[in-house]
């Protein structure tokens, strides 16, 4: 096609900060304008793919690429995502990499987060999430859910695996907080340098941790030539998103399942597993994909994104579009799928776990509280902007007057 033969990506308005409610709404209409998009972002010009077809295209495409060192200047800003990676130079992480770094440090997470480890795990969680359900079962009444049952359970997992011990995960929690939900750019970004530096002293005095991944990946410094600096920003993203979008999934899903009575919630282990998949698809936990980078001229549905631009994958409206039957209507088992975890060279490793996690939690949970109940006196929040998204408060009544 010819330059002047290429369709115009209109202008779309999205949320690119985070705030406290749910931004669903403004991306899905951002969405619908047109298969591609383009978005405002920092005084920049950001291409969004929306339309199912090309999104999984875009997933999948080599010319895009999710290295940051491709990242334009004007997008490294502090408490902004790319803003808080460590330049290209002194380590990448395996979200922002790509040929064979992205390789060298897949291999190496795939090494602790093996499929054959998923058992054992899930008898853990089911250990943790019993636990958090006696201490709900012996107070009963109204509580938020999401600071007593649905962050909590892969907050206090996933900071086993890595090797936190029980008296730093408080901690985590509002560090990760602070980063990601923050409306504040300031404190965003001094709580990734805050961040780091606490793990810079953990891999500093392995005495402080307990043994899991950090410890592992310590070990791995001579054998792998795993560099300190490697270790420390790995951990620093994987604390920041190993359980937040895990503890969105959870509470999403109890949150569809409390919306309807006791009998349209899922019983069996494959509804179960069919209703995480639909929350996946209808409510995911990262709405966008996190930022690709165009490597030359890509002509893509008509469309012209020219070479370096950044570019995003509109997860949350690829799912929902008419390639499903469901659409926009939360229908477990009719045959929707999602990309909530990404396609290809990309997929997201931990997706297996998280959604072992959600099973069992959303297993759990109903299986103890059968006839709980949304609060009708305190109102769901959300938070969110465009890439990440999560409920904030999940008021529930635990034992319903009325059965």
């Amino acid at each position: 096609m010819k330059q002047d033969e290429y369709l115009e990506a209109p202008q779309a308005e999205m949320p690119t900060e985070p705030t406290p409610v749910d931004t669903m709404p403004a991306v899905l209409a951002a969405g619908a304008v047109a298969p591609i998009v383009k978005v405002d972002y920092y005084g920049g010009a950001n291409w969004v793919v929306c339309d199912p077809a090309l999104a999984r295209a875009a997933l999948l495409d080599g010319r895009l690429s999710k290295d940051m060192a491709l990242a334009p200047d004007w997008m490294r800003v502090p408490g902004a995502m790319l803003g808080a990676q460590p330049d290209a130079e002194v380590a990448k992480a395996m979200v922002m990499s790509e040929g064979d770094e992205h390789t060298r440090i897949r291999r190496l997470h795939a090494k602790f987060f093996s499929p054959r480890k998923l058992p054992a795990w899930g008898e853990r969680v089911e250990k943790l999430a019993a636990g958090l359900l006696d201490e709900l079962a012996a107070e009963g009444g109204e509580v938020n859910l999401v600071d007593r049952f649905t962050f909590p359970l892969p907050l206090e997992f996933f900071s086993e695996l890595i090797g936190v011990p029980p008296h730093l995960r408080p901690a985590l929690r509002e560090v990760t907080d602070v980063i990601i939900f923050s409306e504040d750019q300031d404190v965003r970004a001094g709580g990734v340098g805050g961040l780091a530096g606490t793990v810079a002293q953990w891999a500093a005095d392995k005495g402080v941790l307990e043994k899991g991944f950090v410890t592992d990946l310590l070990d791995a410094e001579a054998e792998d030539s795993v560099s300190l600096n490697e270790v420390v920003t790995w951990t620093t993203g994987l604390i920041m998103a190993g359980y937040e979008s895990t503890a969105s999934l959870i509470a999403s899903s109890i949150f569809e399942a409390l919306r309807r009575p006791p009998g349209q919630r899922p019983q069996t282990e494959a509804e179960v597993s069919e209703w995480v998949e639909e929350t996946l698809r209808v409510q995911p936990p990262l709405p966008h994909a996190t930022w690709r980078f165009a490597t030359e001229d890509i002509e893509l549905g008509g469309y012209l994104i020219p070479q370096g631009a950044p570019v995003q994958v509109n997860l949350a409206t690829a799912n929902r579009c008419p390639h499903s039957s469901a659409g926009d209507e939360f229908a477990p088992g009719t045959g929707g799928d999602n990309i909530s975890f990404g396609l290809g060279r990309h997929y997201c490793l931990g997706a297996p776990l998280a959604r072992l996690e959600a099973r069992i939690a959303l297993s759990a949970f109903l299986s103890r509280f059968p006839h709980a109940r949304l609060s009708e006196t305190s109102e769901v929040r959300w938070e969110s902007d465009w890439i990440i998204r999560r409920i904030s408060a999940l008021p529930v009544v635990l034992s319903p007057t009325t059965p």
